[in-house]
């Protein structure tokens, strides 16, 4: 027995177009549930006008360190006096760049005990305690960490930022330390003066490693497509 032999040739064309209008809507649903639905969730939890717009360690990063998305941007000189001591613009700035970028992992009062330092060897500074740094506790040690690193830890280099946000997180570090930090180095000290005034930069775009290398492989896909099923033996 053949299913024609139950209905006529109109019935099962109209069978047919009703199987299609149904798997029709069965996909628009899948794709509203699958894409739509979690992009309006996330515009629920987040403020389109906030100053740093890309958050360290959320859902979806490849790792608490890897690059936030940034566009290019080419930004003047700085006049020294407005960054080598604390002020409460530079400050506040500071601020939201370490909860954005740095509490992950050394906690919002700067101990060491952010969720994102679990299981890190070496664990996280505590900057509330004096021993222990790798490049020491004056303003100029903190702003080299920032801009370099340190070999061997999870401490990424921060040199994706500005020069100017460089020297607002490392204020805010040394000010989640009551101890004493030691007197800065006048040549240093001159050194990073001359640094922020004689020229400006350029912020290159970046975007996150997990993004890279979703682009390479799309690339690469499409650079070399698989061979025809013939071929392959």
């Amino acid at each position: 027995m053949k299913l024609d032999d139950y209905l006529s040739p109109e019935e099962l064309k109209r069978l047919a177009s009703a199987l299609l209008v149904v798997l029709g809507f069965i996909s628009i649903a899948a794709f509203f549930g699958f894409t739509v639905v979690p992009g309006l969730r996330y515009q629920a939890h987040t403020t389109p006008d906030a100053p740093i717009q890309a958050v360290q360690g959320e859902t979806g990063w490849l790792d608490p360190t890897d690059y936030p998305a940034m566009a290019r941007e080419i930004l003047p000189p700085i006049d020294p006096a407005t960054v080598m001591t604390p002020n409460p613009k530079l400050m506040a700035r500071g601020e939201a760049l370490y909860a954005q970028t740095c509490a992950t992992c050394h906690g919002a009062d700067g101990k060491g005990n952010g969720p994102g330092g679990t299981g890190l060897t070496p664990k996280p500074r505590d900057f509330a305690v004096k021993a222990g740094w790798k490049n020491g506790t004056r303003l100029e040690d903190i702003y080299r960490t920032l801009d370099e690193g340190i070999k061997g830890s999870s401490m990424a280099s921060y040199n994706y930022l500005s020069k100017k946000d460089r020297m607002a997180l490392a204020h805010v570090v040394q000010s989640l330390g009551t101890f004493d930090h030691g007197a800065s180095d006048p040549k240093a000290i001159a050194s990073l003066e001359k640094l922020f005034a004689s020229a400006g930069e350029v912020i290159p775009n970046r975007i996150p490693v997990a993004r890279a290398v979703a682009i390479l492989c799309r690339e690469y896909a499409e650079a070399k497509p698989p061979a025809p099923a013939s071929t392959i033996r």
